[in-house]
C-alpha cells in the first residue's frame, strides 16, 4: 500500500510538466491559424467596429453544432463581396450609412467615414 502515494506523486509531478507544455502548444497552433490574425491592422478594427456595431443582428444565433437552428436577425454578411451577384462596395456603404427603413438603422452619424471603411475591409475577408 506504501507504492500508492508514491505513484500518485509521480502522476501528479508528470501531469504538472506534461500539462502546461501540452497547453502552450495547442495555444500556439491554435493562434498561428486563427483567421482573426490573419487579418491586417485595418481589418482587425473592422472586425471590432463590426462586433460592436453589426454583429447583433448579423452574426448567427442558436445551436453552433446544428446548422438548422443558426439564425439571424438581417442577412449573414459572408461572401458579401463573392456572390454571384455581389455588392459593391459602393452599395455596401450606402447600406451602412443609409439602412433600410424597418429593418437596418442607419450609421451616418454613428459612424466616421474612416470606421466604415474599416468594416468594409472586414467584410471582404467574410
Amino acid at each position: 500500500m506504501r507504492f500508492i502515494p508514491k505513484i500518485a506523486g509521480w502522476v501528479l509531478l508528470g501531469s504538472g510538466i506534461v500539462f502546461p507544455v501540452v497547453l502552450s502548444a495547442q495555444s500556439q497552433q491554435s493562434s498561428s491559424t486563427s483567421p482573426v490574425s490573419a487579418l491586417n491592422e485595418q481589418q482587425r478594427a473592422g472586425r471590432r467596429l463590426f462586433m460592436q456595431n453589426c454583429s447583433f443582428c448579423h452574426l448567427p444565433r442558436g445551436n453552433p453544432k446544428d446548422p438548422a437552428k443558426k439564425t439571424s436577425y438581417g442577412p449573414l454578411l459572408t461572401d458579401l463581396f463573392r456572390r454571384e451577384q455581389p455588392l459593391s462596395e459602393q452599395g455596401a456603404r450606402l447600406f451602412i450609412l443609409q439602412g433600410v427603413p424597418e429593418k437596418m438603422p442607419g450609421f451616418q452619424y454613428g459612424l466616421e467615414p474612416k470606421e466604415i471603411d474599416t468594416i468594409l475591409a472586414y467584410l471582404k475577408t467574410l
